[in-house]
């Protein structure tokens, strides 16, 4: 378990769910005031940008504990951090900072942050909203696979389990640094039974990496669906976090 203390952050248990390099942390957004602590001019821009308060609290919290974070893990001043971005358009931190891989993702009153200083990692968290309207999105996340496996669900779980579909995608795409439009039909995740949880890979062509990943749901924040994903081999150097030039 990491040794890292950051006071609005919770460092959750992987219960044999991710590997022991592999930390997950819970945000608690719900009651802080605004703030812009420890951001650079571009978060502070992105900042504004949000029309709603309180969408503007939940992104800068967001990006100012993971600047906490990280600044623990690497003990150094938050608000020194230098962020990077890969060629594939994922966040990295810059040159000189070391390699860490991290992600982050928010929804409602939560974020979870992943953190790994040895495996390539991704996330995703989505709030368990009732009035969702999921049966559309299905033609879009789901494979012919996955179709079976949510028809087979009780009418009240099949939501549960498209949203485990959906966290499980992202998550995935979020560690390779893919984008989700064209990847969420080429991965099958809800066949994924066993431990280590892997997916199945339907296009062996820009997705093939994602065989060597393994992923894993957490289910155990009352309101939410979240899913966390790292290289399922942490000597896979081609997937191990590496420090990237400056942008």
């Amino acid at each position: 378990m990491s040794d890292v203390m950051v006071a609005r952050a919770r460092l959750l248990p992987a219960h044999g769910r991710w590997p022991a390099d592999v930390d997950v942390w819970d945000i608690d957004l719900a009651g802080q005031p605004e703030t812009q602590r420890h951001l650079d001019a571009a978060e502070r821009a992105r900042t504004a940008r949000y029309l709603h308060l309180r969408d503007r609290v939940r992104f800068a919290g967001t990006r100012s504990v993971l600047r906490e974070l990280l600044g623990a893990y690497l003990n150094e001043s938050p608000s020194a951090l230098r962020f990077a971005v890969s060629g594939n358009g994922r966040p990295e931190l810059a040159a000189g900072f070391g390699a860490l891989s991290f992600n982050v993702s928010h929804a409602g009153e939560r974020a979870l942050a992943v953190v790994s200083r040895k495996r390539i990692v991704g996330i995703d968290i989505e709030t368990r909203d009732p009035g969702l309207d999921w049966q559309p999105l299905t033609r879009l996340v789901c494979t012919a696979a996955e179709h079976a496996v949510l028809a087979a669900y009780d009418v009240d779980a099949r939501r549960d389990a498209f949203l485990r579909c959906w966290t499980a995608k992202e998550a995935i795409l979020k560690a390779l640094g893919l984008g989700i439009a064209e990847g969420l039909l080429a991965v099958d995740t809800l066949s994924a039974l066993a431990r280590p949880r892997r997916p199945r890979v339907l296009d062996r062509g820009r997705f093939e990496a994602a065989r060597r990943l393994a992923f894993d749901w957490i289910e155990d924040l009352a309101g939410y669906v979240a899913c966390v994903s790292f290289a399922a081999e942490a000597a896979d150097r081609s997937l191990t976090p590496t420090a990237l030039p400056s942008a």
